[in-house]
C-alpha cells in the first residue's frame, strides 16, 4: 500500500469539522441544514480554516462529520489573508484566518464509511466512492 501511495500523487484530502465549530454554530443539524443549502449547486462554495494548505495538486475534498465521511466537494483552492464575504442578506463578514475553498455542489457519501477525526487534513490517493 506505501508503495502505491509513492507511485501515484493524491487525488485528493480528508479535513474534519470539529465539534467545537459545529456548536458554535448552532448545532448539528443546523450547520448541516446551512452548509448543504449553501453549496447545493455549481455556484456554492464554502470555506475550511485550515493552517497549511495541500502540497500537491488534488480535485476532491472529502469531509468528516461525527466520525463517518459525509460529503466529497471540490477543491477550489487555498487562500491566506484577509477577506471579505457577503452573504445572500447584504451583510459582509471578515475572514481573517488562512482557509482551503471547498466549492460545491456537494456529494452525500452513498453509505456509512467511518473514520475518526484529525486536525489537519490527510490526504486520499483512491476514490472512497
Amino acid at each position: 500500500m506505501i508503495q502505491a501511495k509513492k507511485q501515484q500523487p493524491p487525488i485528493g484530502i480528508i479535513v474534519t469539522w470539529g465539534k467545537d465549530m459545529i456548536e458554535a454554530n448552532g448545532g448539528l443539524l443546523r450547520f448541516i441544514r446551512y452548509f448543504e443549502d449553501t453549496c447545493q449547486d455549481d455556484l456554492g462554495w464554502w470555506f475550511h480554516k485550515c493552517k497549511n494548505g495541500p502540497t500537491h495538486d488534488i480535485a476532491f475534498v472529502y469531509v468528516i462529520v461525527c466520525n463517518r465521511i459525509a460529503y466529497r466537494l471540490f477543491y477550489g483552492g487555498y487562500e491566506t489573508g484577509p477577506r471579505t464575504v457577503w452573504k445572500w442578506n447584504g451583510q459582509s463578514r471578515d475572514i481573517e484566518w488562512s482557509r482551503l475553498i471547498l466549492a460545491g455542489p456537494f456529494e452525500k457519501a452513498p453509505g456509512k464509511i467511518p473514520m475518526r477525526g484529525f486536525q489537519g487534513f490527510r490526504y486520499v490517493y483512491e476514490p472512497l466512492w
